[in-house]
Order: C-alpha cells, then structure tokens, then sequence
C-alpha cells in the first residue's frame, strides 16, 4: 500500500468516526436503486432500529407517521429530482411504537447533470417541537384570555355613561335603540348579572299601607 493510499484510508476512517460520534445522523441513498449506501450507527440508539434494516427508500417511508408520510415523500422526491437541496420534518417511528419529530437535512449530489445520489443528516428535533407546541398552547390561552377581557370591557363600557331612566316610573330605561324597557331586562341584556328579586324598606312600607287601607275601605263597605 503506497504511502498517498494509507493517507485516504486513515483519513476516511477518521472522518466516518466524527461523522459517527455525533448527535446527528449521517446516510446516503443511491438515486437509481433507491437504496441506503450507508446510514449512522446513532440511528439505533435514536430510533431502535439497527442499522442493517434500513435497507430502501420504502423503510424510510414507511417508518414515518401515516400523516406525514405522503406529503413529505412527495416533497422530498419532488425537490431531489430538481436537484434542490431541502429539509423536511416529520414524525419517525421507533422500534418501541412511538413517534419523535426528525429533521432530514437533504443534499443532492448531481453527476454528469444528474442525480447520482442523496446524502444528509437526521436531527432529533423533538424538545424544539415540544417547545414549540407549548408556546402555541401559551398563545391560545392568551388569545383566549383577551377575547374574554374584551367582552369584559365590552360589557363595562354598555353598562357605563349616562343611562336615561323614566323619572316618573322609575322603572325604565331607554336602551341604545331609543325603547323603554325594563330596568330588569336592560341589566340582563347589558351585564353577564343574575337578577333577584326583593322589596326595599320604602316600598313594603307603601305596600302595607296600600294593603291595610284596601282591607279598611273594604270593611267599611261590608258595614
């Protein structure tokens, strides 16, 4: 072996052995075959499955959620056959059943004008899609939480100003519409308030007398 070959050589298992100490997944499919030429040992530890059983294309696609599956294959073959380098996320499949969020990182490598074959990185991406859930539950709370302050205010505001009441009555009020209605339906109409109903001090005196004079008036008649 001369002296230039042993140099590619421990370059190369140098490069395969940084390539495979990392977090992220090296593989490369031949374009004609659509077959893996190689895929990371990490891949077993990340997904369970052993690096010998990504045979094809058709693993790489069937190991993904059935939600994801078309429209990222589709993209994915759409964008290599352009030749344009790509990303694409989607929910892989473990050995165990459940699901992770990768990124497939997309290299196409053209020869003669081209494509030869593809090559990229997987990424875990599942604490940032986790992150990025809980900020969008954070964000529909809070839109929630405005609506009801709005409505809050809404009703703050038609209950505020300057409210025409009958002063004869005392009974009625005129609504935005310029009809009397009862105080008791305009409060219903206007507040989120439950209403009960009671007699004041001054008002069951004016309906004992009015009672006790209707009694008298009445026994007077009768003698």
């Amino acid at each position: 072996m001369s002296d230039h070959t042993s140099v590619i050589t421990i370059n190369s298992n140098v490069y395969k052995t940084l390539l495979e100490s990392t977090l992220a997944i090296p593989w490369k499919i031949n374009w004609a075959t659509m077959t893996f030429d190689y895929i990371g040992p990490q891949i077993e530890e990340l997904l369970g499955w052993s690096p010998s059983s990504w045979k094809s294309a058709e693993e790489w696609a069937a190991r993904m959620h059935p939600d994801d599956r078309q429209h990222v294959v589709d993209y994915c073959v759409a964008q290599s056959k352009a030749g344009i380098n790509h990303e694409a996320d989607y929910r892989a499949l473990k050995k165990d059943g459940g699901y992770i969020w990768i990124r497939d990182v997309v290299h196409v490598v053209r020869k003669d004008g081209e494509v030869d074959s593809l090559v990229g990185f997987m990424f875990d991406i599942s604490e940032r899609k986790a992150l990025e859930q809980s900020l969008q539950d954070s964000n529909t709370e809070l839109k929630a939480s405005n609506e009801a302050l709005q409505m809050a205010l809404k009703a703050i505001k038609a209950i505020g100003g300057i409210i025409p009441i009958c002063g004869w009555c005392g009974h009625k009020i005129k609504d935005s519409d310029n009809q009397w209605i009862s105080v008791e339906k305009y409060m219903i109409s206007h507040t989120e308030a439950d209403i009960s109903h009671g007699m004041c001090p001054d008002c069951k005196e004016d309906f004992l007398k009015t009672y006790k004079d209707k009694l008298d008036s009445q026994h007077n008649t009768n003698t």
